[in-house]
């Protein structure tokens, strides 16, 4: 069940003077097991990393996304839950610390959060920073080092994490999503720009486009237009049942927002052009497992983390 909710103040927002419908077909392409409950997955170039529990990190070529194959795994030590690349280096958030993995050499360092939690709930990096949230703060390293360089307390259980521009957007499970401005010198300072409050904020996706996207369990997904916050809000999925949302973005003109409510995956697109937007909602088929993590491939297509299914690839 998809519910949009679109104001005269969103169409405007949004350029709109005429509105059209679009329609997709979503579909599985592959299915695959990774023998593990599989976490997360982030898509680099040619490769699918996934953060597969106690298994550690799991990698698979996706040049061919009807027939992946796996290429290695690398146990890592308790159990991963999230993970990102940069550069030659994985980032696999555990329940105890950081642990960053060399592609080349299969070294790996294990980086410690600040606070008195361990377990790294997101992870998120710009150029030069890696910022992970742990249930009772973000720990900020340094890239190149990797080394912690600032702790900064968060209430409220943060539960993911966005980087955008000059922004850093943390979902937080008690409350909804703070927005903190990233200045000169690594200080954080919590912006002006409320995101107000929300139930369960399972997590927060920041497009190119402006929009701040907030996954909540129960009542779906919330689509903010960041500049403007409070007058662009599309409320997703949610009817009645448990919904943990996950959801990615992708384009600026063109912005499509794939979002997994853990048994489909939906695919909303909002396409701006000079006095036109177009708004388009399709529900893709039913998964088996728990998916609660999705992320964007190359050429539409999208991978899921499904739990104990495994992975999803599915194609626009």
């Amino acid at each position: 069940m998809l519910r949009k909710t679109l104001t005269a103040a969103v169409l405007a927002a949004l350029l709109t003077a005429t509105i059209t419908c679009d329609l997709f077909n979503p579909r599985t392409t592959t299915h695959f097991q990774t023998n593990s409950s599989a976490a997360d997955v982030f898509a680099r170039n040619d490769t699918l990393l996934v953060a597969a529990g106690d298994s550690g990190l799991l990698a698979f070529d996706i040049s061919k996304p009807k027939a992946p194959r796996e290429l290695w795994r690398a146990v890592l030590g308790g159990d991963c839950r999230c993970v990102i690349a940069d550069g030659a280096a994985a980032y696999v958030g555990t329940d105890s610390g950081v642990v960053v993995y060399q592609f080349q050499t299969g070294d790996r360092t294990r980086l410690n959060a600040g606070g008195t939690s361990q377990v790294v709930t997101g992870l998120t990096a710009d150029s030069d920073r890696l910022y992970a949230a742990t249930a009772d703060g973000i720990t900020v390293f340094d890239l190149t080092s990797p080394e912690p360089i600032k702790y900064l307390p968060v209430a409220g259980e943060p539960t993911g994490l966005a980087r955008r521009d000059s922004r850093l957007f943390v979902s937080l499970r008690d409350w909804g999503v703070r927005v903190l401005n990233v200045l000169p010198g690594d200080s954080l300072v919590l912006d002006t720009l409320r995101l107000g409050r929300h139930t369960r904020a399972e997590g927060v996706t920041a497009s190119a486009g402006g929009y701040c996207i907030i996954s909540q369990a129960h009542s779906g997904v919330v689509i903010y237009y960041s500049p403007t916050p409070d007058t662009v809000r599309m409320d997703a999925g949610g009817g009645g049942f448990i919904t943990y949302a996950s959801t990615a973005t992708d384009g600026v003109q063109e912005v499509s927002i794939y979002t997994a409510d853990s048994s489909t995956v939906m695919i909303n697109k909002i396409i701006k052009k000079p006095g036109e937007s177009s708004f388009s909602g399709e529900v893709g088929p039913d998964l088996s497992g728990f998916t609660r993590r999705i992320c964007l491939g190359g050429n539409g297509y999208v991978y899921t983390a499904s739990g104990d299914a495994g992975v999803y690839i599915i194609r626009e």
